[in-house]
């Protein structure tokens, strides 16, 4: 039986797979039959090697292909001789998988006769030379991937490769050469704008000799109907109804597609939910509570993906930054890639453009980094409260939002009564998280709702024991301002079916006694309790 797959390359007899088929011929059709040179550069695990894996299989009955990687190169990366002799090795070893002509596989790896015995090793010069009796002499186009580049991407010698295919490309063009049809990079970093520091200074070269490439904007996020398609084709599998649409909207919702995370939840409801006496089958499993249990589990995992978030936080000060503004503040940065951050952290996908903003990609990636802001804060008076009243604010099953905020709203008086609007206007939201994150721990999660990024509201929403709470935090801008804020959360509630929001307001007025306290509001049919602090 097949099984979700979130390690290594996935195969469709074997795996469940969401159906790229269109994306695949699109590449095949767009790029490769049209002799382009391109970079898959996109995020970690997200399917660049099942991509390149997916394109092989598609092209092998009309081309030779050789799918090599440059992971682990180690010391032929440092010595020209030796990483030739390594890409020789193993063009020759993939190649050996295919029908090209034995005696032809045998001319490229002979022995290359060096015009001067006192010169030891081949150059990637003659290299270039065997590439040309490669191609030349086949009775079929020849096409090349490279999976892992990252590895030896900051490598002058790396550049030097570059740069010969580079010439033999545009010669090739000009009917000057025979060469590889298409040449296709994997890897995180932008191979097309390298940089790479040249020598022990601080010169770098900019301009890498892969300015030929051609762009590579196939989206390879996996969408709604997508997800479905697979969840529907295990369903039929495991023998049991469970709503694949409802289950597609929400891995998507807090994914954004990202192919990693969506297989990683769907292998844990599949695998480790079941499992807990909670559930007891995998029926049980797939179900609103099992997916908020899965959720929990994601956010608990130390993986890849979320390593390199958490260590390039703790690495690089601008970057931290920058994700607190996004984050905290809630401030509307536009998404501009000119913006070496938000270039990096697009690349890495944690960031995405919504309507021109740079926004957080997905919930996961958002809750990792809110959690990891708010970690730095359990040492604070409001954590502990929040510690301290967790028993009182909750069953196993249903939080008691009016509570939670009643205490919050106490204790908030207590300890930042004093502040003034320059210290508050970007912490309010942060601290009511401080307070709310040891309620919720361990049993339930949150998320801010993308779509209201601004400066001054959040819709913070909780996922608790099957139901959720939507709370909106927001700055205190007067009363029509207020207005469409309730509007917004009542268009919310709409929208997600729930008959009741919750609204904070903080105001900073210096004159604001008539204004602090509780009321309930009805509005189209739901029902807004509102506090203004």
């Amino acid at each position: 039986m097949k099984e979700f797959n979130t390690t290594g390359i996935c195969f469709p007899d074997r795996h469940y797979m969401v159906d790229t088929s269109d994306r695949i011929q699109r590449i095949i059709d767009e790029l490769i039959k049209k002799n382009k040179y391109f970079t898959i550069n996109r995020a970690r695990q997200y399917g660049k090697t099942t991509t390149i894996s997916r394109l092989r299989d598609a092209l092998r009955d009309d081309y030779y292909v050789a799918k090599i990687s440059f992971e682990g190169l180690g010391e032929a990366a440092k010595s020209e001789s030796r990483f030739i002799q390594m890409f020789i090795n193993e063009v020759k070893r993939q190649l050996s998988m295919t029908a090209i002509p034995k005696e032809l596989l045998a001319a490229w790896s002979a022995p290359f006769i060096m015009p001067d015995a006192s010169v030891s090793g081949e150059s990637l010069v003659q290299l270039g030379e065997r590439i040309t009796n490669l191609c030349t002499q086949s009775d079929r186009e020849i096409i090349l991937f490279i999976d892992e580049v990252d590895g030896i991407s900051n490598n002058e010698l790396f550049l030097s490769f570059l740069g010969m295919l580079r010439r033999k490309y545009l010669s090739a063009s000009e009917g000057d050469d025979s060469t590889f049809k298409s040449v296709v990079l994997a890897g995180v970093y932008d191979i097309k704008n390298i940089q790479v520091k040249m020598r022990p200074d601080k010169d770098h070269q900019y301009n890498s000799p892969w300015n030929i490439t051609a762009d590579f904007d196939v989206d390879m996020s996996f969408h709604v109907g997508e997800i479905e398609t697979m969840l529907k084709e295990y369903r039929e599998d495991q023998g049991f109804d469970f709503d694949t649409a409802w289950f597609a909207e929400q891995i998507y919702a807090y994914t954004s597609g990202y192919p990693f995370l969506v297989s990683r939840l769907c292998w844990l409801l599949d695998t480790k939910v079941w499992i807990d006496p909670d559930f007891g089958s995998k029926q049980a499993a797939w179900s609103q509570d099992g997916f908020q249990r899965a959720v929990k589990l994601i956010l608990k995992e130390q993986n890849t993906l979320f390593d390199d978030l958490n260590k390039k936080l703790d690495s690089d000060e601008n970057l931290k930054n920058l994700v607190y503004r996004i984050v905290v503040c809630r401030e509307n940065i536009p998404f501009n890639l000119n913006d070496n951050l938000i270039k990096f952290g697009a690349m890495f996908g944690w960031f995405k453009d919504l309507n021109g903003k740079t926004v957080i990609s997905n919930r996961i990636f958002e809750t990792i980094i809110c959690d990891k802001l708010l970690q730095e804060r359990t040492t604070t008076r409001i954590y502990k409260e929040g510690v301290l009243e967790t028993f009182q604010l909750k069953t196993s099953t249903e939080l008691n939002m009016d509570k939670i905020i009643e205490r919050f709203a106490v204790h908030y008086k207590s300890m930042y009564a004093d502040r003034t609007s320059d210290f508050l206007e970007n912490e309010a939201r942060m601290i009511f998280l401080t307070f709310l994150k040891p309620i919720i721990n361990g049993s339930g999660n949150y998320y801010m709702e993308p779509e209201a990024f601004d400066k001054t509201r959040t819709d913070i929403v909780v996922d608790y024991g099957g139901r959720q709470y939507v709370v909106e935090a927001k700055i205190w801008h007067g009363e029509s301002y207020e207005q469409s804020g309730r509007e917004q959360l009542c268009g919310y509630l709409k929208r997600y079916n729930l008959p009741v929001g919750w609204l904070i307001s903080f105001c900073f007025n210096k004159n604001k006694d008539t204004l602090v306290g509780t009321r309930e509001i009805q509005m189209d049919g739901k029902i807004i309790r509102e506090t203004v602090l």
